[in-house]
């Protein structure tokens, strides 16, 4: 009577379904992180709430009658920041004060559709990196239109287009 000696194959065969079972893994957290990260950035970027909050300070622009003292301010600058709700710019400043503490404003910038000039220069200025990084982020757009950036107190983010 002969004995077998199986102890060899048992060990490579371990070794493969673990090394299977370890790829598969790898797998399944590539694309959890995928998936997560993709999650994170929509709760961030552009979430419902925060796009009705920016469409409500679009309007309030277009009844301000303020819009036409923006693009003009705008022709000499990349940017205006719109924060403050200067009198400058705004005939109802205390009901943009309002609005804007209403709705958890920290940053309002009023920019060009074509944002090319604003993402080369918004490195070199004193905004938190989150909001640089959304506004590297944004898609650009060669429209002669007009553009609403705007930083929530909760770390948030949203843009809106503004038509002419």
């Amino acid at each position: 009577m002969k004995k077998s000696n199986k102890k060899g194959f048992v060990l490579a065969e371990t070794i493969a379904v673990s090394t299977v079972v370890l790829a598969s893994l790898v797998i399944i957290y590539t694309q959890f992180v995928s998936v997560n990260n993709s999650y994170n950035q929509s709760f961030h970027y552009n979430n419902v709430n925060n796009l009705y909050l920016i469409d409500n300070i679009r309007n309030f622009i277009a009844q301000d009658n303020s819009l036409n003292k923006l693009v003009n301010a705008l022709d000499n600058n990349t940017y205006l920041d719109i924060t403050n709700c200067s009198n400058e710019y705004f005939l109802e400043y205390i009901y943009c004060e309002t609005l804007f503490n209403y709705a958890n404003v920290k940053t309002v910038l009023f920019t060009k559709e074509d944002m090319t000039d604003l993402k080369a220069e918004i490195s070199d200025t004193s905004y938190s990196e989150t909001l640089k990084q959304f506004i590297k982020r944004t898609n650009n757009s060669l429209e002669d239109n007009y553009r609403l950036i705007v930083e929530f107190n909760d770390d948030t983010y949203a843009t809106i287009k503004i038509k002419i």
